[in-house]
């Protein structure tokens, strides 16, 4: 395993900040003196540091529901420039298409909170308050470290598979409580989901003895329960995953009936489906600019047409002049020629998800244990009552139809499609696609929107290494030793290319 040095890994962990409810006690030491300063710390380096940061903004035009929208229009902008290297899958992609580095921070910023949660956990413990104070606050730094593990291996490791984890290439482990001249290794995929789930797990236990946190805002109990059955779905662990989400649903299994949201005089029609109303949301963890679906930009990366096709008639989340999730722009466009794209309208303003744009729901619940059901010979079928229950609450009662008497095969795809669906835009489809067969997608390009007839098309191959993102640049330059993925140059071709 290739290891480097303390020094590149301190390049891309931002110092620890403290907060200002922590008394300066001399001119070189700050330090909390109780488990509640600790919670105090998580809110301001932690909560407050997530909302509005841009992380891997990139995750969904790199899949299958986006594509290219170019106009040749006197008005507007063109923001594929700085997502151009990931929708086409390029060996770089944090490069825009002038070659100005477009700096993906996602690693610096989740190595950022695992240190900040292993100097609390290495703490909290020596700190005064009572027991209940200080199991609330490691049950919130343990899920801050396993989340943030999560993101890191699904990024920047391997996909996930029970027969080559313990091989794959993961990302490193950082133990530690601050600077210190040590070498790390890069962990395999297998070690860095068992920290995942132990920490889960151990959190789990610590909300249940040390009180739940009453706030949407903070991790809980419930958002805990639902991100485990996340994990141990990747990890295709069927039955595991499908107990956490019978211990989720027992306590909070609401779901938005679509069908009121968009009745007539009910006050909130007019709020867009990632709002403080939304009855489904168990933890939100912050928003980020979409820049890449701009409204009134010529260039953009939209709705792709095969998403929109995955929509039946009488299916509330998507519609030309109401979606609840997806709809179009309308007469706003005229003056690009009358083109029109269709937009994500989860959040509450089409370029900005506001501070519900990011978050656990109980929707995933349902859809975890239909996956894991499907996955199971001796009771897929099990999985359809739960895409049957989602289903009521989405579709209009003169379009709904009970899904019954498919096969397994059968089965397991129309859990895919309906979390396809459900999830769009919720920075999933790419892990998705990543941990099931990693499909082969054509992307579309348009260089020169003074001539709209040079279109460049680029592949990601099916089970590209590319499925892999590389390490950061600036990550990289700190050591050139660090093993990376081998991500293949990307050659743009003139005419669809046909499957390898």
């Amino acid at each position: 395993m290739i290891k480097y040095s303390a020094a590149a890994l301190a390049a891309v962990l931002t110092a620890l900040s403290c907060s200002g409810f922590l008394e300066e006690t001399s001119q070189d030491e700050i330090k909390p003196s109780s488990a509640n300063d600790y919670r105090e710390l998580i809110t301001g380096e932690i909560y407050n540091k997530t909302n509005g940061t841009s992380l891997h903004t990139y995750l969904d035009i790199m899949t299958d529901d986006c594509e290219e929208f170019a106009r040749d229009a006197s008005m507007g902008s063109d923001t594929r420039n700085s997502g151009y290297g990931y929708f086409t899958w390029q060996q770089n992609p944090e490069l825009q298409v002038t070659g100005v580095l477009n700096e993906d921070n996602a690693w610096a910023h989740y190595y950022h909170q695992i240190l900040i949660s292993n100097m609390i956990l290495y703490d909290v413990d020596n700190l005064d308050g009572t027991e209940q104070e200080k199991a609330l606050v490691k049950a919130e730094a343990r899920m801050i470290r396993a989340y943030a593990y999560y993101m890191l291996v699904n990024l920047y490791g391997e996909p996930y598979d029970p027969s080559t984890a313990s091989s794959a290439l993961g990302v490193p482990v950082n133990n530690l409580v601050g600077a210190q001249n040590v070498r790390f290794e890069r962990a395999s995929v297998q070690e860095i989901y068992d920290l995942i789930t132990d920490d889960c797990r151990t959190a789990i236990q610590e909300f249940e003895s040390g009180g739940d946190n009453q706030s949407i805002y903070r991790w809980n109990l419930n958002a805990a329960r639902l991100f485990l059955s996340r994990v141990y779905l990747y990890m295709h662990q069927w039955d595991s995953a499908i107990a956490c989400v019978d211990e989720l649903l027992v306590s909070k299994g609401d779901l938005w009936n679509l069908n009121d949201k968009a009745a007539e005089g009910d006050e909130t029609a007019s709020l867009f489906f990632f709002n403080s109303r939304n009855p489904e949301i168990l933890f939100s963890f912050g928003y980020y600019n979409i820049t890449y679906f701009a409204t009134m930009a010529k260039g953009a990366y939209p709705v792709s047409e095969e998403l929109k096709a995955m929509y039946a008639e009488g299916d509330l989340r998507y519609g030309a002049d109401d979606g609840a999730f997806i709809r179009n722009q309308g007469s706003s466009l005229s003056f690009m020629g009358g083109g029109k794209r269709y937009l994500q309208y989860k959040y509450d303003d089409p370029s900005n998800t506001s501070v519900h744009g990011r978050a656990l729901r109980t929707a995933e619940a349902y859809l975890i244990r239909a996956e894991a059901y499907a996955n199971k010979p001796d009771s897929y079928s099990r999985a359809l009552e739960d895409l049957n229950y989602l289903r009521r609450y989405r579709l209009t009662p003169e379009t709904y139809t009970e899904l019954s008497g498919l096969d397994m095969e059968q089965t397991l795809q129309a859990v895919k499609d309906e979390r396809r669906r459900e999830m769009c835009f919720e920075q999933l489809r790419w892990f998705d696609l990543r941990r099931w067969d990693r499909p082969r997608i054509v992307h579309t390009y348009t260089p020169d929107l003074e001539n709209l007839s040079n279109v460049q098309y680029y592949v990601l191959e099916k089970d590209d290494p590319a499925y892999t993102l590389s390490i950061p640049r600036t990550v990289f330059e700190q050591d050139s030793d660090l093993e990376d993925i081998i991500r293949p140059v990307r050659n743009m071709q003139t005419s669809v290319p046909e499957a390898e």
